[in-house]
């Protein structure tokens, strides 16, 4: 929680306002995500969203939760794999997915990190973004 100006801003604000958007609990749950995940707007348009136009323009047919999962899944182990270094703060990972550049058709790898941070309540919480983001404040 930070405060500019005034106003507070917690996750839960980010979250509502967009800034974040929340995994699917279910999909984290199923991979044993060690803690709530989140991820910035930018990594949910690049590495889960598809525009609807997608699959009429590319006739490539890609799936929102089937994107989540990989992101998800490639997280957790990324995280799990780090646990024996004692769990860095930011942790890099790779992730390939297909691009929803309309044209693009292939995986192409892109660079995240999974940041752990205290929530608003002091509970451990994770967010991924891309490495030039910070988290949310």
């Amino acid at each position: 929680m930070s405060t500019m100006t005034g106003i507070v801003h917690t996750r839960a604000h980010a979250i509502e306002s967009g800034a974040l958007i929340e995994a699917d609990p279910c999909i984290a749950a199923e991979v044993e995500f060690p803690a709530p995940v989140a991820m910035t707007e930018a990594v949910y348009a690049d590495c889960v969203a598809v525009p609807e136009t997608y699959a009429w323009d590319t006739g490539i047919r890609l799936d929102e939760v089937e994107r989540e999962w990989d992101l998800l899944i490639t997280a957790s182990r990324a995280i799990k794999a780090a646990a024996g270094s004692g769990r860095p703060p930011r942790l890099a990972f790779s992730l390939y997915r297909v691009p929803v550049d309309g044209g693009s058709r292939d995986p192409q790898r892109v660079i995240l990190v999974a940041e752990a941070s205290p929530g608003d309540n002091g509970e451990r919480v994770i967010t991924i973004m891309r490495p030039s983001e910070h988290l949310p404040h």
